[in-house]
């Protein structure tokens, strides 16, 4: 099989970059030379460079996709695509995502109804492997801890397994996506119409602030019962400039 160049860089880690993305197509790709310059970097030059090779069949296409990469496009069987407007859709399909498991964990009707789910960027088959998961996840939800000393000692003596899974009855994996729905539902709540009239941003939250505390209430609060009195005071808060405003 004869190997071509079509990417050259003395930094190895750019040249494993582009490997990924060509091999994402289904592209085969070699890296030469990487070895000496991630050893001696002062090399690289000498020896050319890192180098990114793949076979002469698939030069054309290598190329194509390359050239696509710089201009921020994606390419598949069906066509190219502006990148930013992929990530656009992707940001708004796991939003969607989030949102349905906010719908089923607030409402269970929808696990033996999940025609009533409207969606508008997932398919029927993507809707089914959701209400699965949340099926998984609210049997986790109902798993309750007992404690039984057998299993225990059992637990304790046996030393390629640890204690603390004994008393772990939920994997991380449970804890990650309820933070992640709760931290989008804190974020939808808390969300605000404002523009921030510092830099114009629309990234602005309503809620407590750290700047702004110096109030009346705070004053008198504070003054009552001899000591700093808590947050009370709420704001419009920038997360771009990190500006508070009323």
């Amino acid at each position: 099989m004869e190997l071509k160049t079509v990417f050259t860089s003395n930094i190895p880690m750019d040249c494993y970059i582009i490997k990924g993305r060509l091999e994402s197509e289904g592209l085969d790709c070699f890296i030469f030379d990487n070895n000496i310059v991630w050893v001696n970097p002062f090399k690289a030059v000498a020896v050319g460079g890192v180098k990114l090779k793949v076979p002469t069949d698939q030069i054309d296409l290598a190329e194509k996709i390359m050239s696509l990469v710089k201009q921020n496009k994606l390419i598949d069987d069906n066509g190219e695509y502006e990148m930013a407007q992929v990530f656009e859709n992707e940001i708004s399909r796991q939003n969607e995502i989030l949102n349905i498991k906010t719908q089923v964990r607030k409402n269970n009707y929808l696990i033996d109804n999940p025609a009533d789910i409207k969606p508008n960027w997932l398919n029927h088959e993507e809707i089914h492997q959701l209400i699965d998961s949340e099926k998984k996840f609210i049997e986790l939800t109902n798993t309750k801890f007992i404690f039984a000393w057998e299993q225990f000692w059992f637990e304790l003596f046996d030393f390629d397994r640890s204690v603390f899974q004994y008393f772990r009855t939920r994997p991380v994996e449970y804890y990650l996506d309820k933070e992640l729905v709760e931290n989008y539902n804190s974020k939808s709540i808390n969300k605000s119409d404002m523009i921030c009239r510092n830099c114009g941003s629309d990234e602005v939250y309503y809620g407590y602030t750290l700047d702004i505390k110096w109030g009346i209430l705070y004053l008198i609060f504070s003054v009552l019962i001899s000591a700093p009195f808590p947050l009370i005071k709420r704001s419009h808060h920038c997360f771009n400039c990190g500006s508070d405003f009323n």
